[in-house]
């Protein structure tokens, strides 16, 4: 026969299982966005000047736009992936140049699809690394960065979470 602590206590174990499985299929969703966004960048010039970052389904992007018409394009394109629940739009208009180092920026991006809170802007010889990424990830992002660019990799700006 059981009881209402033991009944009570079920359901706490129920609630917290339910809660661990969403978050992680948040991480895993969030993972899927930053992907998607990164391969539509790819194929986009729009996209050159901008940054973006995702957490809890929600795009953050900055960065810069040569136009109006380009920003608008930036947004129409996320618009298209329906499980964002919000863009939170800090872009500016402002020339952006497409210099030697674009291929290298699209590299580097490639490599971030897999760590969603996570962009990168290079400058000169140094890739600075932005946003939040997980401690127990941070040597296998590094080694791919590597990879793909013999830049410095700068790691002041990135807030680390330790597991």
């Amino acid at each position: 026969m059981t009881t209402c602590k033991d009944t009570a206590l079920r359901f706490f174990q129920l609630g917290v299982v339910v809660l661990l499985l969403s978050a992680c299929s948040q991480q895993a969703r969030d993972r899927e966005i930053k992907a998607d966004i990164t391969i539509k960048a790819k194929d986009d010039v729009h996209f050159a000047g901008v940054h973006f970052t995702v957490q809890n389904g929600n795009v953050s992007l900055w960065g810069r736009c040569p136009t109006e018409k380009s920003r608008a394009m930036v947004l129409q394109k996320l618009s298209t992936i329906h499980v964002i629940r919000a863009i939170e739009d800090r872009l500016i208009i402002a020339p952006v140049s497409l210099g030697s180092d674009f291929s290298t920026k699209q590299q580097v991006d490639s490599v971030l699809a897999e760590y969603p809170g996570v962009t990168a802007e290079l400058s000169g010889d140094t890739i600075r690394l932005l946003g939040r990424a997980q401690q127990s990830e941070l040597q296998k992002m590094l080694e791919s960065l590597t990879e793909v660019s013999s830049e410095a990799v700068n790691t002041s700006k990135l807030r680390i979470s330790i597991n």
